[in-house]
């Protein structure tokens, strides 16, 4: 099953797409892992 058969053409517009939220979370990532570590360092830190 190594030929090409052409089907990779006829995929659906829908399964392309990506979501309002998928792109928003790598730019929040960095900002949920800083405020993660802020409240855990003054939980136990008292930072």
């Amino acid at each position: 099953m190594t030929k090409n058969l052409g089907n990779a053409r006829h995929t659906r517009a829908k399964d392309q797409q990506v979501s309002s939220l998928g792109k928003v979370a790598p730019a929040l990532f960095p900002l949920v892992v800083a405020a993660l570590g802020y409240m855990i360092g003054r939980q136990f830190f008292g930072i």
